[in-house]
């Protein structure tokens, strides 16, 4: 998993606000250094040409106002079923785990902080039960963004740094179909 694009998804993933887009524009010679940079450099070229509150907008049409986009990894995974707020409350724990801490106004599932947190995994976490979960949401909410959806180079983009994942819906390639690993983090 390529660290450094999995941090700039999770940047631009996120809400596109000033900072974020000043941040961008003073790293986008960085960009040229990472794998899927042409990915890259067409979502940022459509994002900068747009005013801010366009940005904004676009994202809120985009991710906010369709359940099926949601950024939320558990509402991918489980729509919104019963169980979702105790998988929510084992994520926050293994963040903490991680030393990571969820911002106060977001839920512990959000893909770009779970995306910063591989970027920035501690030495000895097992990214791979995580990656193929972001890998598969993500592949399933590109399926459904459409051909000329402006984010859609973006999620491509972060897809190449996540673990190879099979369709959504599908074990991943070279996984075993009774793989162990404990909820948060198990390939569903």
């Amino acid at each position: 998993m390529s660290r450094q694009l999995l941090k700039a998804g999770a940047l631009l993933l996120g809400y596109p606000d000033r900072a974020t887009f000043e941040r961008i524009r003073g790293a986008l010679g960085e960009i040229a250094a990472l794998p899927a940079r042409d990915l890259l450099r067409t979502f940022l070229e459509r994002a900068l040409a747009l005013p801010e509150t366009e940005q904004e907008a676009q994202y809120v049409a985009t991710f906010d106002f369709r359940e099926d986009l949601s950024l939320y990894l558990t509402f991918q995974e489980r729509g919104d079923a019963r169980d979702r707020a105790q998988a929510l409350i084992e994520l926050k724990q293994e963040l903490r785990r991680c030393g990571f801490e969820c911002p106060e106004q977001e839920l512990p599932d959000y893909i770009p902080l779970l995306l910063e947190l591989l970027a920035e995994r501690p030495k000895g976490y097992d990214d791979r039960p995580l990656g193929f979960r972001l890998a598969r949401a993500l592949a399933g909410i590109a399926e459904r963004l459409g051909e000329h959806a402006p984010y859609l180079p973006l999620i491509q983009a972060i897809l190449t740094a996540l673990p190879v994942s099979a369709e959504p819906g599908e074990q991943p390639k070279g996984e075993e179909e009774d793989l162990a690993v404990p909820y948060p983090l198990p390939y569903l």
